[in-house]
């Protein structure tokens, strides 16, 4: 079959493998459309973590099998733990996830557990079905802000992440800010429910927020949070830019600010983001497209064109 390969550092071939073969409770399926992530575009820049080359990476992605089409839950956890069992497999001490230790979905077919297949509603269309996973990590991230009308949030960085929290949490009624330093991402963020934007946190009001979705992670992106988030305010992190940083922890215990981790999402999550994608009101007008054998071009043009491209979403029939 057609594949898209990474081998390292900007290093990526459009070439044959062989299909893949099912282990003891996996499918094979047919990939219908895979989209690119940011954690995809981590392994394209550099830095591999446990990925190792030669491997065909993705895991946003829709799905066909038997006549149905799907998404795949793209976590695998062990199946035993109290975790998995309560359908958090994002917290399983043992997860596992396709396209980063397996093989992934920018593919003509990909191996997949049975469990892992979640049923697409009739009809939806497949550029909106492929985003329930990025989309799923918004819902993670602010589902325990009970966000409502009244809530002011800051999302800091727009790029898939952000965007589709910005679009979520606008969602639910909450008054959205979106910062990023580019101005082009911030004018996306607008057509996705953003009531203001803010291209230079410095001028952010200080103390003001009662959220903040750090969708970066960088140090100077969390601080800015600390700085605006009120008195007894969240800052839920998302984002991956630095792997360390230093927290002033004084400070958070003084002004009790809450500070959560957010790392993918549950099943529940999964479901309710293709929940949400069904009702069809995501615009989807800030996605490109391109077909599977022009994928190095593709994360080319994320990596290099931030400006210009925010997604693209891979087809391996085109």
């Amino acid at each position: 079959m057609k594949a898209l390969v990474w081998y390292g550092e900007r290093s990526i071939d459009f070439e044959e493998i062989a299909a893949p073969e099912p282990g003891p409770g996996e499918v094979i399926v047919d990939v219908e459309l895979a989209g690119i992530c940011g954690s995809d575009l981590h392994g394209y820049r550099g830095h591999p973590g446990p990925r190792v080359p030669p491997l065909v990476l993705g895991h946003e992605v829709v799905v066909r099998h038997n006549g149905g089409r799907y998404a795949i839950y793209p976590i695998i956890g062990c199946g035993t733990c109290v975790h998995c069992l309560a359908g958090d497999d994002n917290l399983c001490g043992a997860w596992k996830l396709i396209g980063l230790h397996r093989a992934g979905v920018f593919a003509e077919q990909v191996a997949t557990p049975e469990k892992c297949l979640i049923p697409l509603p009739d009809g939806i269309d497949a550029r909106r079905a492929v985003l329930a996973e990025p989309l799923a990590c918004c819902v993670g991230a602010i589902g325990p802000e009970n966000l409502g009308p009244g809530s002011n949030v800051l999302v800091f960085g727009c790029g898939p992440i952000g965007l589709l929290t910005v679009y979520a949490a606008a969602r639910k009624g909450a008054h959205v800010t979106a910062i990023d330093p580019v101005a082009a991402r911030l004018e996306l963020a607008k057509t996705l429910g953003a009531a203001a934007v803010e291209v230079d946190a410095s001028r952010l009001p200080q103390a003001h927020a009662n959220v903040a979705i750090d969708a970066a992670g960088f140090e100077a992106t969390w601080r800015s949070a600390i700085d605006a988030v009120e008195n007894g305010g969240s800052i839920v992190m998302v984002g991956l830019g630095n792997a360390e940083a230093t927290f002033p922890m004084a400070l958070l215990v003084r002004r009790s600010i809450r500070l959560r981790g957010q790392f993918a999402y549950s099943r529940a999550e999964f479901q309710e983001a293709i929940d949400i994608l069904a009702a069809g009101d995501l615009d989807l007008g800030w996605l490109d497209d391109a077909p599977l054998s022009a994928g190095a071009e593709a994360f080319a043009n994320l990596v290099d064109r931030p400006a210009e491209f925010s997604k693209i979403l891979l087809d391996p029939a085109s």
